[in-house]
């Protein structure tokens, strides 16, 4: 998932092609940087997800899923195992000094967890993490991690630490770590700064309006809002967006928006 690597290749190619040839074929050069941006463009839709995360305590009928959320749901339903290209875990304090527990619940579940590509966290439970002792269990689930094959993705949320997006790339950093950029989670303002800072650290996305206090996640009644930041995610290679709502009629209403919106920019 994230951005395609074939897209920076095919750059650097192009890059390297012009300083030979720049002076001597600049017409040439036009029409091939024409088609080169047109199998970007074919690269990045024709190798877009658009998924669902089930959240709810027990799966709904009619949907498929691709992201299971274990904080809601901790027993994998066999019947939706195949479907499932990644989890998200239960939420569990990692910031503690001199307090394990924690990290070992999360390296348990990347024991149990088969055939994942991924597996997104939240960063704290609710209250303020310690920096350093959160970078460091951090980097050490990432390694263990990527020992099973598993791509370790840490959250943006609402409030505390990780609402702030310089909190959210630091971490990313200094561990190696992935972002799962959850759209709602961020101010309408906001949004588009978050893109151009994550950028190729984003390794899917949470897709839905916004979140309320005593409502949840909203979905999105049309696209008017999403547009900028769906767009700016396809500038940056982004290719796997998880519809992240609690209503199946509105993850299926959502995931027809997402399809006819890319069958826009095909």
């Amino acid at each position: 998932m994230l951005c395609n690597p074939q897209i920076w290749f095919l750059h650097i190619k192009y890059q390297s092609f012009k300083n030979i040839y720049f002076t001597a074929n600049p017409y040439l050069l036009d029409i091939l940087m024409t088609i080169l941006y047109i199998l970007i463009g074919i690269i990045c839709i024709g190798a877009f997800m658009i998924g669902t995360c089930m959240r709810f305590s027990k799966p709904e009928k009619g949907l498929e899923y691709t992201d299971w959320g274990l904080h809601f749901c901790s027993n994998i339903d066999e019947n939706f195992k195949k479907g499932l290209n990644g989890f998200h875990a239960p939420i569990v304090d990692i910031g503690t000094p001199n307090n394990k527990k924690g990290l070992e619940t999360l390296k348990n579940i990347v024991n149990k967890l088969d055939n994942a590509d991924y597996l997104t966290i939240h960063l704290h439970n609710g209250k303020e993490p310690e920096y350093n002792t959160l970078l460091e269990n951090v980097s050490e689930l990432t390694e263990y991690s990527k020992e099973k094959n598993i791509t370790l993705c840490i959250e943006n949320l609402r409030n505390g630490f990780s609402s702030k997006p310089e909190n959210i790339i630091n971490v990313a950093e200094e561990t190696g770590c992935k972002i799962t950029f959850d759209i709602g989670h961020t101010p309408y303002e906001n949004r588009m700064n978050c893109i151009d800072l994550f950028s190729d650290k984003i390794y899917n996305v949470h897709t839905y309006e916004k979140e309320c206090d005593k409502i949840g996640h909203v979905a999105p009644k049309d696209l008017t809002n999403l547009k900028p930041v769906l767009d700016g995610l396809l500038n940056v290679g982004c290719d796997f967006w998880l519809i992240e709502l609690m209503d199946v009629e509105e993850i299926i209403n959502t995931k027809n928006m997402l399809n006819k919106y890319l069958e826009f920019h095909k």
